[in-house]
């Protein structure tokens, strides 16, 4: 045999050798759809007086590892001082540093170990070991939900700690902890006897540390006094900045001062001591305040009081500065957000919204054209302007007659009376049906109109509308009830109502939320950790499913009659 057909030989024989020994999934057959299972563990699960640095878990079948260090949480925490491998059907596990001592140690795998041919996660694999004389055994468990739109919270982290004055969710990891699952629920066990504090947090840099300024967070104000097994716990989550509120620039831009803060702000105010003609509103967001150059001052001493959602306030003085070259204000732009026509009552709604603050309205050329003779105007008192946030909202109330089109579809609404058959009309004209703002309509601080805007809106008459119903069984003296659309903007809401009926509601997906209003100021107020004060409770109604979406309402229907729809709290 020649050196080259001996090497080539040798080549072969190493990669087949190679093939051989490398774990791979085997090809043909029916689809294995059985996790492993734990045969042994060495030393056995719950053993006490643990003082090895090695745990080894050996399953019925090879297996693999999937993001082990992702995946398995050990309460209380090692951090990632330990090693962790697969050989075989066997996962090993090592730790770099002594255990704690008289203390149990909960490792659950959740997903880690998986078998080699459909990546089929072990079941409820989790093992505790103690270092002292006895295992500890009580348990935690409840349910993780989004406070804001009532669903629950899948691989959301919780966490509790030891009660103290000096612990910080802001500051300091968390020592016991678990993820929920897809359901948003969670356990915690292996627990000894103690008072814990306890709250969730979405931890996306797995820090075990909150960051409010980008993960969404809840907590329980009462501690937990563990004596015996806890469940049923509910935390609700929402982002919410706990972060300190303080100005972080101020600099002239175009034509007006902005004033950037740390964090969104829920009001703010600016006064001149010399001058009440100031205009200022939200910037771009509500952590940027634009003054407005509507003095002829270069430079103007104000006072700057501004609150954020949790109660901050800044309360200061400043400087604001405008440029002194020439430069092109920016385009005055306006939004018609939405628009609405109730034909039988006559209800004439628009919200329009403006790129920068107005400085007057010619009435004159803001009308509602039904057809070529026809048409509805606004007067100041339809009207109400929001400065902060540059809104106009319109709401008018006129002859209902006016919209009658001699069109119903026939149909009578569940549970109440047939639509009223509506008048024809007298003049026999084509309509319209338009929102006009015209060119002249709106005219900026700073002197330039907007363009033009025709928007059709169409006339809703009770059949092409939806009535929902629930009822409200609470011991509570101030609560909300809202009904919200599928992005969770709030359509309607009543106050202190048990029997609430939402009425012209236009067909489409809906969920109804009670608010309980502990302060009773007329709004939802999110708490303050600082203060260990909770948000105020949310309440979702829920169908028979479980879901909290009332699905498909439909036109000339209505829903939840004979007390069929229930909040209770």
């Amino acid at each position: 045999m020649t050196l080259s057909k001996s090497l080539h030989c040798f080549v072969y024989l190493f990669f087949l050798l190679a093939s051989c020994a490398k774990q791979s999934s085997p090809t043909g057959g029916p689809k294995d759809t059985i996790p492993p299972v734990l045969v042994r563990a060495q030393p056995p699960n719950e053993t006490i007086n643990f003082r090895g640095n090695k745990v080894q878990l050996i399953f019925s079948e090879d297996i693999i590892l999937n993001a082990p260090k992702e995946q398995l949480i050990v309460t209380p925490t090692i951090g990632k001082d330990y090693k962790i491998a697969a050989k075989r059907n066997t996962v090993i596990l090592e730790f770099e540093e002594p255990l704690q001592d008289s203390t149990t140690y909960t490792f659950n795998f959740r997903e880690a170990v998986q078998d080699i041919t459909e990546k089929n996660p072990v079941e409820n694999l989790a093992v505790a070991y103690s270092t002292g004389q006895y295992i500890d055994s009580l348990s935690i468990e409840g349910t993780v939900f989004d406070m804001l739109k009532g669903k629950e919270v899948a691989d959301a982290t919780v966490a509790l700690h030891v009660e103290n004055d000096t612990f910080s969710i802001f500051e300091h990891p968390a020592i016991y902890f678990t993820k929920t699952d897809k359901e948003g629920t969670f356990r915690i066990d292996h627990l000894k006897p103690d008072n814990y504090f306890i709250y969730a947090f979405q931890d996306k840099n797995r820090n075990l540390i909150v960051n409010s300024r980008s993960e969404a967070y809840g907590f329980l104000s009462e501690h937990q006094y563990l004596l015996e097994n806890i469940e049923g716990l509910s935390i609700g989550m929402m982002s919410l900045d706990a972060g300190p509120l303080k100005i972080t620039s101020g600099r002239p831009y175009n034509t007006y001062f902005n004033i950037k803060t740390s964090k969104n702000l829920r009001t703010f105010k600016l006064v001149d001591p010399d001058s009440s003609d100031l205009s200022f509103t939200f910037g771009e967001d509500k952590a940027n305040i634009r003054l407005y150059d509507t003095t002829d001052k270069d430079s103007l001493q104000i006072h700057l009081t501004a609150t954020d959602s949790i109660n901050q306030v800044i309360d200061t003085t400043l400087y604001a500065k405008f440029l002194t070259r020439e430069v092109t204000p920016e385009k005055f732009a306006t939004d018609v957000v939405s628009a609405s026509v109730i034909a039988d009552k006559g209800h004439i709604q628009a919200l329009v919204r403006f790129s920068k603050p107005l400085g007057s309205l010619n009435f004159d050329s803001i009308y509602y054209q039904i057809d070529s003779l026809t048409r509805v105007n606004f007067l100041p008192e339809d009207v109400k302007w929001e400065p902060l946030t540059r809104e106009l909202k319109i709401s008018k109330r006129t002859t209902p007659s006016l919209f009658a089109n001699g069109q119903t579809n026939g149909q009578a609404r569940r549970g109440g009376r047939p639509p009223a058959a509506a008048e024809e009309p007298t003049n026999g004209l084509k309509k319209s049906y338009e929102l006009h703002l015209r060119s002249t309509a709106f005219i900026s601080i700073e002197g330039d109109t907007s363009e033009t805007s025709v928007q059709e809106v169409k006339p809703l008459g009770e059949q092409d509308l939806s009535i929902i119903n629930i009822g409200i069984q609470t011991n509570e003296p101030s609560f909300i009830v809202q009904l919200v659309n599928k992005e969770f903007k709030v359509i309607q809401e009543v106050a202190n109502k048990n029997a609430v009926k939402f009425v012209d509601v236009i067909p489409g997906d809906y969920q109804v939320r009670l608010i309980i209003d502990r302060n009773e100021n007329g709004r939802w107020d999110p708490g303050n950790y600082y203060e260990k004060t909770e948000p105020e409770p949310v309440i979702y109604y829920r169908g028979l499913d479980g879901t909290t979406t009332i699905k498909g309402v439909k036109a000339n229907w209505e829903v939840g009659s004979d007390n069929e729809m229930l909040i209770t709290y």
